[in-house]
């Protein structure tokens, strides 16, 4: 009898050691940010929409999931998607992925990144016009010349055990997941500087941004789950000009904005802004947001989408775009670009397609 009590207390005293280890684990977890539904603006008196690839059906046959786009230094439209290919997806894409776009007539020029990418996701294209994608399976950061090769990658494969310990993190915030500052794990987007360095937003597993020289040397980082300030939950577009750093807080449903030291100035978080998921500042200074709405946060029985302009310190100046499949529609806005005519380019995820806003 004595000794089934005792046994009965080890078990007891291991339960409970268990669930005290549990319940600190969890902690620090931080759940989407759902805002009240805004009002939508159906078109603007401003831009005339209209949808510039896929131009033809056969096109369209070739159209995967729209995830990138960007303005070259001619002016030129970078359009990326993912083809055959799915978002997480852990084969090469053999078609190519990267559409290069004449900036005046909209023809395609060039087909670049068929058999580089299982699930390419962000896009930038610098003064140099060198061409920077990051893949969120691969979890590196392509850059390539103005042909699509490969000039230089950036990260490293996990190691053994890294994606389950991700996965755990996932659910438990505070397992102990020591991971290399090199090591991304799948990167959403980055901003590439006049010097070559870059800032990455590491988003989907990481919570953090993080600036790095043009050899790929961390010189710093901001990296925590949450929603205060400077925390992050999913930063997913990033964008810059000469003073600041602006991060789409995705499942925070905000903007915040950093120096170029990584320093946290100010947050963004109006309900009129939505769940921002590309974000791009204008040769004009003025700042553009794709939001995306909620749609993929399970919230689809009513779903929003669109296109958010605001000056640099915060203040919308103009929305307008509504859910749906027409021109001047949108089906989650997934990144964005703006030409120094002052004509936005958006990538929408669900319609497979690249559309442009142009100014009238």
């Amino acid at each position: 009898m004595t000794m089934n009590r005792h046994h009965a207390m080890k078990i007891g005293v291991i339960a409970a050691s268990l669930t005290s280890i549990l319940f600190y684990l969890s902690l620090g977890g931080s759940e989407p940010i759902f805002k009240d539904s805004y009002d939508t603006v159906a078109s603007s008196e401003t831009y005339l929409p209209k949808t510039v690839w896929p131009q033809n059906e056969q096109d369209a046959s070739m159209a995967g999931e729209a995830s990138g786009v960007a303005v070259g230094p001619d002016g030129d439209i970078y359009y990326l998607h993912r083809g055959s290919g799915s978002y997480g997806g852990d084969t090469f894409i053999e078609e190519p992925t990267l559409l290069v776009l004449d900036g005046k007539t909209m023809e395609v020029k060039r087909r670049l990144g068929d058999g580089l990418f299982q699930s390419p996701h962000g896009l930038e294209v610098d003064d140099r016009g060198q061409i920077w994608i990051t893949d969120i399976s691969l979890n590196q950061i392509f850059k390539l010349n103005a042909e699509g090769s490969v000039l230089k990658t950036f990260g490293q494969p996990y190691g053994i055990g890294t994606e389950i310990g991700l996965r755990i993190r996932n659910v438990l915030p505070n397992f102990p997941l020591p991971l290399d500052y090199n090591q991304f794990a799948r990167p959403t987007d980055m901003t590439v500087f006049e010097d070559g360095s870059f800032a990455v937003a590491d988003g989907y597993r990481n919570s953090r941004i993080a600036k790095f020289n043009s050899d790929g040397v961390m010189e710093w980082e901001v990296n925590q789950l949450g929603n205060e300030s400077g925390s992050f939950n999913l930063p997913h577009g990033i964008s810059s000009d000469g003073q600041h750093i602006y991060v789409a807080d995705r499942d925070n449903a905000r903007i915040q904005v950093f120096d170029h030291q990584g320093n946290h100035v100010d947050t963004w978080d109006a309900p009129e802004l939505g769940r921002p998921y590309g974000i791009e500042v204008g040769d004009d200074g003025l700042v553009y947001v794709a939001d995306g709405g909620d749609y993929l946060n399970g919230k689809q029985d009513d779903p929003n989408s669109q296109i958010v302009i605001l000056n640099r310190q915060g203040k919308i100046l103009e929305r307008f775009g509504r859910w749906g499949t027409k021109e001047g529609e949108l089906r989650i806005a997934h990144d964005i670009a703006v030409n120094a005519n002052g004509d936005i380019f958006v990538a929408e995820l669900l319609n497979e397609r690249l559309q442009a806003f142009y100014q009238q």
